[in-house]
């Protein structure tokens, strides 16, 4: 059976008791710990594919009492990483996010906040299908976990009841 590695986020620090918490919900296969005030777990799980090896991480870590907010998954990029990515200046790059340079039709930012975020995802997609130009391809995977850590931001910030609706709709 595969072995999968990612990283889930949790929305705060990390005390003794968690640790413990965590190794009793069935993440023995897992390298917990905090970084800036927010923990993490780092997670190699053996299972049939890595949509499985997610969701049940993701369930241990509920099990443990604690709430994940995101995975690890290097998908919400700055222009700054999108140019270096993809071999451009930064000034290359902003300017075919703003609509004055290329085809047009680049990928909305994600959010709000300064510095812009965008997914990487979304971008290395546009850049094949505007430009014909292949930068850092992704696979399922990277993908697969992309859309995790979106759901998992999403999970944190609207109720459950909200969410289901919203994604029946």
């Amino acid at each position: 059976m595969p072995v999968y590695e990612f990283t889930m986020i949790l929305d705060q620090d990390l005390s003794d008791a968690d640790y413990d918490r965590l190794f009793e919900a069935g993440l023995d296969d897992s390298s917990p710990g905090s970084e800036g005030g927010r923990g993490y777990v780092a997670v190699t799980r053996e299972a049939p594919r890595l949509l499985d090896a997610i969701v049940s991480a993701v369930r241990d870590v509920v099990r443990a009492g604690l709430r994940p907010v995101a995975i690890g998954d290097e998908d919400l990029v700055t222009l700054g990483q999108i140019a270096e990515r993809s071999g451009r200046t930064h000034e290359s790059v902003r300017l075919l996010a703003a609509g004055r340079r290329g085809p047009g039709g680049f990928p909305d930012s994600v959010g709000s906040g300064k510095p812009s975020l965008y997914s990487w995802v979304e971008v290395s997609d546009w850049f094949a299908e505007a430009l014909g130009v292949v930068v850092q391809p992704h696979d399922t995977d990277a993908r697969l976990l992309a859309a995790a850590s979106h759901i998992l931001r999403a999970r944190a910030l609207a109720p459950t009841e909200d969410l289901a609706l919203l994604a029946s709709a």
